[in-house]
């Protein structure tokens, strides 16, 4: 297989990659965040300045490389700097979902080990203080919003002046850690179901996490002039996958965490790209829609537009379209169907959607609203994303060709197998039930799925071949 040289020389991680964009654009904005009254924007060197800070703060908290920090926080600028930080210093990062009850949270840091946890607020730090007899490991609690009051509690502003004392007195320490980190060393532990009621920590290096990123750069659809509007949760891998795409095209990201502002804030945003889940888009139907129903003949005016464009999608399949339908499309397109794209905001290419929630009829609805959607696939196993629609392929209801540099085949029973540079090392701490996950160095996703003609695969559903 031809491999990319985006992605055969790419940097040995994303903090590489993060100091490439740092250098080759300091006063570029990189990151836009909510703020009272607005958003605050904030370039690559006021970033960097961040994360160099806090990453030597975690050196100076003894944090050597391949320790796990964890990350309990919600979608937010700090979660973007912490996770930075993290790997700069060397450590495998742990990302928790904020809404885990106290019995989850407890056994993924006691699985993981985890040294230092950057918490979001109080609520989550007396969590930990709750479950303080099963994690051991951590030494450190680093606080985001407020003020705890422990000793044993530090403020990301603590963090922050600890970590400029230590680049005070030794000016390279982050030079020699960095220079100490390998490719093939671990980098994250994303913790998913094991099918059996419990957890178990997928182990991927800083190769995988690059990898996505310069895969998605040998792409060509994405540079420096476009904007991400991302309201994914960052516990997740799809939101961790698309930051490190940023790093590997260089675009800036409006980063949204209000649970109630999501889809509110893509208008005022005005993203050209964003990433979304089906539970995201969902949400933007019924707005729209609801705007659609405020009186019977707007409703009948919407119904007609999207009976017109289904005809239309169909008369293109065969290759040619009736003027006289053509002219009513476009007439219907301007007064009802443009209002479903306007939620987007006026600059909108495309949507990159992946997750559970994103059923044929949802796929149909932006489809025939002219929204270019985008679907992808990939599992925590697989490093994140496996194939992506591009956008000539979008509306054939598939997933895409796999990524550059990604193999991907079905096996004799339908499952869906995939090797490549982002599949995982195992799962941490579980020799055979990594065993079982592979079968000749094809990781067995567990999902069905089928290649159509071209390539392009479409995915049926899960737990194939696999208990």
């Amino acid at each position: 297989m031809t491999v990319d040289p985006l992605i055969d020389k790419r940097p040995r991680t994303l903090v590489h990659m993060f100091l490439d964009r740092v250098e080759e654009s300091p006063d570029e904005d990189a990151f836009y965040y909510p703020v009272d009254g607005g958003w605050q924007e904030s370039t690559w060197a006021q970033t960097h300045a961040l994360v160099e800070g806090l990453a030597a703060g975690l050196l100076a908290l003894g944090v050597e490389p391949e320790d796990r920090v964890a990350i309990i926080a919600s979608t937010r600028y700090e979660w973007v700097i912490a996770h930075l930080a993290a790997l700069w210093s060397g450590a495998a990062v742990v990302a928790v979902d904020p809404t885990a009850d106290d019995v989850t949270m407890a056994a993924v840091l006691q699985d993981a080990g985890a040294r230092v946890v950057v918490a979001e607020d109080d609520d989550l730090v007396h969590a930990l203080w709750r479950i303080r007899a099963q994690i051991r490991s951590v030494v450190k609690v680093v606080q985001v919003e407020g003020d705890y009051g422990d000793a044993r509690v530090l403020t990301l502003e603590g963090l922050l002046a600890l970590g400029n004392e230590h680049l005070a007195q030794q000016p390279r320490a982050l030079a020699q850690r960095l220079y100490a980190v390998r490719r093939q060393g671990l980098a994250t532990l994303h913790y998913v179901d094991d099918r059996r009621g419990g957890l178990r920590g997928v182990r991927l290096t800083h190769g995988a996490l690059t990898y996505q990123a310069a895969a998605a750069a040998a792409l060509g659809i994405l540079d420096e002039s476009d904007l991400l509007h991302l309201a994914l949760p960052l516990c997740g891998l799809f939101g961790q996958t698309m930051l490190a795409v940023q790093l590997g095209c260089g675009f800036p990201v409006a980063v949204e965490g209000r649970r109630d502002q999501p889809v509110d804030s893509l208008a005022r945003v005005r993203p050209t790209f964003v990433a979304a889940t089906g539970a995201m888009l969902a949400r933007v139907r019924v707005v729209s829609e609801s705007e659609a129903r405020s009186g019977l003949l707007r409703r009948r005016a919407t119904d007609r537009a999207f009976d017109v464009a289904r005809q239309v999608r169909d008369h293109r399949a065969e290759g040619k379209v009736p003027a006289r339908l053509a002219r009513r499309h476009r007439s219907l397109d301007r007064r009802v169907l443009s209002d479903v794209r306007e939620v987007f905001g006026d600059r909108l290419r495309f949507v990159v959607a992946a997750g559970e929630g994103l059923d044929a009829g949802l796929v149909d609805f932006f489809d025939l609203a002219g929204v270019r959607l985008l679907e992808a696939y990939g599992r925590a196993e697989t490093g994140g994303v496996v194939c992506v629609d591009l956008p000539d392929d979008s509306g054939r209801g598939t997933a895409g060709r796999p990524l550059p540099g990604t193999e991907l085949r079905i096996s004799e029973d339908g499952e869906i197998l995939v090797r490549g540079p982002a599949v995982m090392q195992g799962y941490h701490g579980r020799r055979l039930e990594t065993a079982e996950a592979f079968d000749q160095g094809w990781l067995r996703t567990g999902d069905a799925g089928n290649l159509d003609g071209a390539g392009r695969l479409r995915v049926l559903g899960g737990h194939v071949g696999r208990e």
